[in-house]
């Protein structure tokens, strides 16, 4: 058991039989009344953010994410597929989990899926990935209005903004959290 003066941020706990996640905390201490724990919590499978309010000293089950590697293999219109690599077990999961993480998303790359009480329910990949440029137009002299930067389609179909010097071929990497180009890589 845990109390809610203890919580921390990415701390997992328990709350009416369903996992949430603890994405920010602060302790409030009024003039007047006890101290409180205000708390934004995500629903770990439903993704759902909630402000909830705790007092002092109210207790709960800690919960413990497992995580485990696999490999990306596809998606269809559904389904992400994901292969385990140390038993080939095939596992899916929904699409709509992935959000925007599918635009970064190539064939063999490894994952952590995360599970509670072995119900995967979540997939992690890497904060930054490396991305071939496969269309990119050339850069045109004296285009700086909008801040030096062109489209580019990148070898998943994305598209992405990209500073003028990067050409057809050249591999980038980008934030795959919020789909920013980062660099170039050499």
């Amino acid at each position: 058991m845990i109390g809610s003066n203890d919580f921390k941020k990415g701390m997992v706990i328990k709350l009416n039989n369903e996992p949430f996640q603890v994405v920010d905390i602060s302790l409030v201490k009024p003039g007047k009344g006890s101290s409180f724990a205000q708390t934004k919590l995500k629903h770990l499978i439903s993704g759902k953010v909630l402000d909830r309010n705790f007092k002092s000293g109210e207790q709960f089950d800690e919960m413990d994410l497992e995580y485990k590697n696999a490999t990306y293999v596809y998606h269809d219109r559904n389904n992400l597929v994901f292969q385990d690599p140390k038993t080939n077990e095939r596992i899916t999961l929904p699409l709509e989990i992935a959000g925007t993480r599918v635009n970064f998303m190539k064939e063999k790359m490894p994952v952590s899926l995360m599970s509670i009480d072995e119900k995967i329910f979540d997939f992690k990949i890497t904060p930054k990935v490396e991305m071939k440029v496969i269309e990119a137009m050339p850069a045109t002299k004296g285009n700086t209005a909008n801040g030096a930067l062109k489209l580019v389609k990148i070898e998943t179909g994305y598209e992405i903004n990209v500073p003028l010097f990067i050409k057809e071929g050249d591999v980038i990497r980008i934030n795959s959290d919020t789909g920013d180009y980062v660099e170039r890589v050499n």
